[in-house]
């Protein structure tokens, strides 16, 4: 059941504390990856200072200072923050707990910037960054990471693609020359195109065969219509048909380029980090293009229902809308979803799961999207247990929570989950990349913190007025039943 609770918040989103590290769009293969089963442990409180950085280029640092009875910095490390001449923003992390290093680079460039009928392309495009450089031959990246001790992945979302590295701190250097030669340029041979292809339709059908994967394609598409968030990040079969060559090359020169691109260095950083990532990528040249039109977001109504059947067991995903990551709001609803589903001790698992024994897993969580989002509730039925139930118990506890303002008891509960949940996701580098990577290419550094904030000073009060406003399941929601098969 732990399995499915992770698996559900990368589906769905963030979690309800931290910024998930993998957004929607899923792994691209089984390479070592550094994160497994993270423990969870107590962090000090720190408070984020602000000061100018000395040097040569216009930068600005974040340190973390340890203080008693502060909260941990939104992100963590001691940041510096940077721009290069041609347009590249730079991140510095500095973490030196343990002498290995992250780097993450993030292109503003995601589904959501895909032409009409081209669907899939910036997906299709991560794939192939893996296949051949002028510098690196096909799966020579692969080989070369794991020759060297390290891990390396990639993910594609609705907003941006990250390409991430981590290695030992004396071998890191080796993933800015991949960065910078997958910038100047790939191989794009044909032959390696439509075995990529091949492979992404693959991975389409399976996620239309996954009864929880299907559920939510459906459910997104539904909740979102015509507006970007709406599009299946991977495209379809018919879609990825028409993406050749010269199309994957040109999206991959609008967007692959150094005004477009954030990069994250996090760990045991040296004093020459900076100098390096000059020498990299400082002859590179291109400035972000405009983005393409999102369209408009999906017009507030009654509840609408979708009902599927698929699989053996019935599952139940309701979405609401939400308000982006950058609204005061967020945060509260973030901390929401704590009181609702995270935890032995929150509501739904309480009543779902523990007492009731009608589920056998449930979860609450917000999207990561850019510009719209979504609250989503899901649960996972026992065998034989009644959909209808289910959907009264979330219900009655949406509306609980509109109309009785919490106890001080449970939301200090909800809080201390929310915190440790923030903590545990940025306990490993490379989740710090990611995090501030996200941060950055999104929003601003200042986001996550404002983002906390919200969060942890809202009372009870006010989030009764946010799940008043925003948690009514007649203003705009979807909800979808994927019921067994008969």
């Amino acid at each position: 059941m732990e399995r499915q609770e992770a698996r559900r918040k990368v589906l769905l989103g963030a979690g309800a504390g931290a910024a998930h590290p993998d957004l929607p769009a899923r792994r691209r293969r089984d390479l070592p990856h550094p994160d497994r089963c993270p423990s969870r442990r107590r962090q000090p409180d720190h408070r984020l200072g602000l000061a100018a950085a000395g040097g040569g280029a216009a930068s600005t640092q974040l340190s973390a200072v340890t203080t008693p009875g502060r909260r941990p910095p939104a992100l963590a490390g001691e940041i510096e923050l940077t721009r290069l001449a041609n347009g590249l923003e730079v991140c510095l992390v500095r973490s030196p707990q343990a002498p290995i290093v992250a780097s993450a680079i993030f292109y503003r460039a995601g589904c959501r910037d895909e032409e009409p009928g081209a669907g899939g392309m910036a997906h299709f495009l991560e794939h192939l960054m893996f296949k051949g450089s002028a510098r690196y031959g096909p799966g020579e990246i692969d080989r070369l990471t794991q020759s060297l001790g390290g891990s390396n992945n990639a993910f594609t979302s609705h907003d941006v693609t990250a390409y991430w590295f981590v290695f030992a701190a004396d071998r890191w250097p080796e993933a800015l020359a991949i960065e910078a030669d997958r910038m100047r340029g790939l191989r794009l041979d044909p032959a390696e195109i439509d075995a990529e292809r091949r492979v992404i339709v693959e991975e389409i059908a399976m996620y239309q065969d996954e009864p929880w994967d299907a559920l939510e394609l459906a459910v997104q598409a539904a909740h979102y219509g015509d507006f970007a968030y709406g599009r299946p990040i991977l495209g379809t079969a018919a879609e990825l048909a028409g993406q050749d060559r010269e199309r994957i090359a040109g999206f991959h020169r609008r967007y692959c380029v150094p005004g477009n691109a954030t990069l994250v260095i996090a760990g045991d950083l040296a004093a020459d980090t900076l100098a390096r990532v000059e020498e990299a990528f400082g002859d590179l040249r291109g400035e972000a293009p405009l983005r393409r039109p999102a369209g408009s977001p999906p017009l507030l109504g009654s509840l609408r229902r979708l009902v599927r059947r698929h699989g053996d067991v019935a599952r139940l995903l309701l979405a609401l809308p939400a308000p982006a990551p950058d609204d005061p709001a967020h945060g509260g609803l973030r901390l929401l979803a704590t009181v609702l589903a995270e935890g032995r001790g929150s509501r739904l698992e309480r009543r779902l799961v523990d007492e009731g024994e009608l589920c056998l897993s449930v979860s609450a969580s917000l999207s990561d999207h850019q510009l719209a989002a979504h609250f989503a509730i899901a649960a996972e039925l026992v065998p034989g247990a009644d959909p209808a139930r289910v959907e009264a118990i979330v219900l009655e506890e949406l509306r609980d929570l509109a109309t009785r303002p919490l106890a001080e008891e449970e939301l200090g509960r909800a809080r201390q989950v929310f915190l440790a949940d923030w903590a545990w996701g940025q306990e490993r580098i490379h989740q710090q990349a990611v995090a501030a990577g996200l941060a950055l290419a999104m929003f601003d550094l200042g986001q996550p913190e404002r983002l906390l904030d919200a969060a942890l000073a809202a009372g009870p009060q006010t989030l009764c007025a946010l799940a008043a406003t925003h948690l009514e399941p007649e203003r705009g929601s979807v909800l979808g039943l994927s019921l067994p098969e008969a």
